[in-house]
């Protein structure tokens, strides 16, 4: 069976570092047989999330019939999310904060309705990764906000983080000109999604 991928972009540029790094994972899975789906934030009209309880009252859905609607669904049927994001004050982009903000619905399956949003459970045959790009030079805690971040996303999912790669410093150079050395980071990634 041919395994799901869901990748995000959240970068608010889609022709810089994180959308070049997109399309070459995204070329690569759909190579490697896996079914791809691409989501680039600056494409998604996704509302904010205003705390008003209606996921607490209504298992799986939100007030908001916008963009998170496909979201949601097409985290629940992946196997595996990729989500490709630069760093902005040590944390992901506000653009894609917005995003997982509105997957307070799906912790709320858990919390007040005692059922998983997923049917997936295992979480052993699922994986979660995290790109993270710095455009300081490397700095310490640089990359822990977004990770925290996206770990907590992707708990509720019932996937564990199983990957996070970071690169810094890329104010003064683009990553293709790192290709070698991201490829090698790629090729790893690419072996525990294909779980060889």
């Amino acid at each position: 069976m041919n395994k799901k991928v869901l990748i995000i972009m959240g970068s608010h540029k889609s022709n810089g570092n994180s959308g070049w790094i997109v399309k070459k994972l995204a070329r690569r899975m759909s190579l490697e047989g896996c079914g791809v789906d691409v989501l680039d934030i600056n494409k998604l009209k996704i509302n904010h999330c205003i705390d008003c309880d209606y996921c607490r009252q209504n298992y799986g859905k939100c007030v908001y019939e916008d963009d998170m609607t496909l979201v949601y669904q097409m985290m629940r049927n992946a196997d595996s999310m990729i989500i490709v994001s630069p760093v902005y004050f040590n944390n992901v982009t506000s653009k894609l904060k917005v995003l997982i903000d509105r997957c307070q619905m799906i912790f709320m399956c858990d919390f007040a309705h005692q059922k998983p949003f997923v049917s997936k459970l295992n979480s052993e045959e699922k994986f979660g990764f995290l790109i993270s790009l710095g455009g300081a030079n490397a700095y310490e805690n640089q990359f822990v906000g977004s990770e925290l971040t996206v770990e907590l996303l992707y708990r509720n999912l019932r996937m564990p983080l199983t990957g996070h790669f970071k690169y810094a410093g890329l104010d003064h150079e683009h990553i293709e000109d790192r290709a070698t050395f991201f490829d090698e980071d790629m090729d790893g990634l690419v072996r525990k999604v294909l779980m060889r």
